[in-house]
């Protein structure tokens, strides 16, 4: 059975704060990346050694791509209707034949 139905205003508010969430998500994971881009520049110009990734890139690392900007096309000449040649089966004439020979029970005299 189908859960019942939710109200349309539900669903926008739903679809609504998921969008939001992409969205200022993968803000976070650009500010997040910027600002180890930010410690590289300033580590190479004092000739030390950068920071190591934290275990925040890793949890933002999914983000970074959640949506992209624009949707991936397909080219249409891929979709085309493949030509089968099919054999027709000819149908000879068969005698009928029975498979068994039905028989009564044997009499117990």
């Amino acid at each position: 059975m189908r859960a019942p139905s939710s109200s349309p205003l539900k669903t926008l508010l739903g679809r609504g704060l998921l969008a939001l969430a992409l969205l200022f998500g993968q803000q976070q994971a650009a500010l997040h990346w910027l600002s180890h881009a930010i410690e590289a520049t300033q580590a190479r110009a004092s000739q030390s050694a950068p920071a190591d990734h934290c275990d925040e890139c890793l949890a933002l690392a999914g983000l970074g791509a959640g949506a992209p900007s624009a949707t991936p096309v397909l080219p249409a000449s891929f979709a085309q209707h493949a030509l089968v040649a099919v054999r027709l089966a000819s149908h000879a004439p068969v005698e009928l034949r029975l498979g068994f020979q039905s028989r009564a029970p044997p009499i117990l005299s």
